[in-house]
């Protein structure tokens, strides 16, 4: 066992939990903003300590910062080792150590302070403890946060003190003062620049995972709905011809139907990523040819006797995001035909159309079988469906929510068992 692994052992035993790795990138962003700190730290400490040790008043606070390049070294090594959480707060409690024991030993009983501005140093270790922790880690990132603040606000209104050192003179706070601010001010200013860097990474992954999700999603669309369409024609030339027998026929049919269900949820998918990653698109359609699409597409996908009412009143040309309209359309719609009653001979659904000031309404009703009223409020969670006989993902009307979520609009659903459901959807006109 070599000496890394039995520290690690060690440790583990009295730091559980303290060598896991980071759970999610931002996580895995603050250790190397933790790592950042430290360097940072070692840095600031040797360059103080050079600089006090050649003013003869601040000879003990460059022996404070010679002591802590060990310590430093060691809450490195720590983290190298694995423990990052305990490798953060000795990091952050040795930086507060440090800025205490210069505060107390160059304030003097009497007189005027030198040593009093060193408490600005708590503005980058504050900043520091929320941004190193991330993920899980957050909650301690805040309590230490809380904490310095609470400890610089008791050191400035308390008047402590070690030793018995003479008062300096004003010209020697005002050299002090200055040292400080601006250290304080640079250490501030390199950390936020880190973090900007660190953001400007994140961004560059998202869009390079959103670009290759782009691709994923192309060839999703073109890959697989291609051959499915194929096959769907070659099933429906099959039933046309006259030698095709009955069990045959009933064999094609389940074919059909098979390949509807994989299609519909192939656009649910490829319609909820798209949604999530494209803003909206705005461009000038007849929506009165976009629902005869859906009604056409809808008789002839199920071949059921069903009919359709199309109650558009106002003009037929509107300007909205046509691909995002039509999915919500199309599910709504569809859950219309999904759910009907079938010991009635008229089922039917109708889409009524207005629009409204700055807003575009549909009511879709339909006389089909209906919701609960206790179901009604999930209807739109993720993978809901309200009948276990009946195909389908528990998508559809999770995906519309997130659209018109999207459109910043509003979908309300009322239903009665037996009788049917009506659907209202008000998207806002884009401007």
């Amino acid at each position: 066992m070599n000496i890394k692994n039995f520290i690690q052992k060690v440790g583990s035993i009295f730091f559980p939990n303290m060598s896991k790795g980071p759970e999610s990138i931002l996580a895995k962003k603050g250790n190397q903003i933790h790592v950042f700190l430290i360097y940072l730290a070692g840095i600031y400490m040797l360059m103080f300590g050079i600089i006090n040790y050649f003013l003869d008043a601040k000879a003990s606070a460059a022996y404070v910062n010679f002591a802590s390049l060990p310590l430093i070294a060691i809450v490195y090594i720590f983290y190298r080792i694995g423990w990052t959480i305990l490798s953060k707060l000795l990091n952050l409690t040795l930086i507060l150590a440090v800025i205490i024991l210069i505060f107390l030993l160059t304030r003097s009983a009497q007189g005027l302070n030198n040593g009093d501005s060193i408490l600005a140093f708590f503005i980058p270790v504050f900043i520091g403890a929320m941004i190193i922790f991330q993920g899980k880690e957050r909650r301690i990132g805040v309590f230490f946060a809380i904490f310095v603040l609470v400890l610089m606000t008791f050191l400035i209104l308390s008047d402590l003190h070690l030793g018995d050192s003479p008062p300096y003179t004003r010209e020697q706070v005002r050299r002090e003062l200055a040292l400080n601010i601006i250290g304080s001010a640079f250490a501030t200013m390199i950390e936020v620049y880190f973090i900007m860097l660190v953001s400007n990474t994140i961004d560059a992954e998202l869009i390079k995972a959103n670009s290759e999700l782009d691709r994923f999603v192309y060839s999703v669309s073109h890959d697989l709905r291609s051959p499915l369409l194929s096959i769907k024609g070659l099933s429906g030339l099959m039933k046309d011809e006259e030698t095709t027998g009955s069990k045959n026929l009933q064999y094609l049919n389940l074919i059909d139907k098979s390949i509807n269900n994989l299609d519909d949820t192939i656009r649910e998918i490829l319609a909820y990523s798209r949604n999530s990653r494209l803003e909206i698109d705005q461009s000038e359609f007849d929506l009165k040819l976009l629902v005869d699409d859906i009604f056409d597409e809808l008789r002839y996908s199920t071949g059921i006797n069903f009919q359709f009412i199309s109650n558009i009143a106002t003009s037929t040309t509107i300007v909205s995001d046509r691909s995002r309209m039509e999915t919500v359309l199309r599910n709504v719609i569809g859950n219309a035909v999904k759910y009907r009653r079938t010991d009635i001979d008229d089922p039917f659904v109708s889409v009524q159309f207005i629009k409204q000031g700055s807003q575009y309404r549909f009511t879709i009703e339909d006389n089909g079988i209906g919701i609960a009223q206790e179901n009604t409020s999930k209807v739109f969670d993720m993978f809901y469906r309200g009948v276990s006989n009946v195909s389908g993902t528990g998508l559809g009307l999770y995906i519309c929510k997130e659209i018109m979520d999207k459109f910043k609009g509003k979908i309300l659903l009322l239903s009665e068992p037996g009788k049917g459901t009506s659907v209202k959807l008000i998207f806002p006109q884009i401007v």
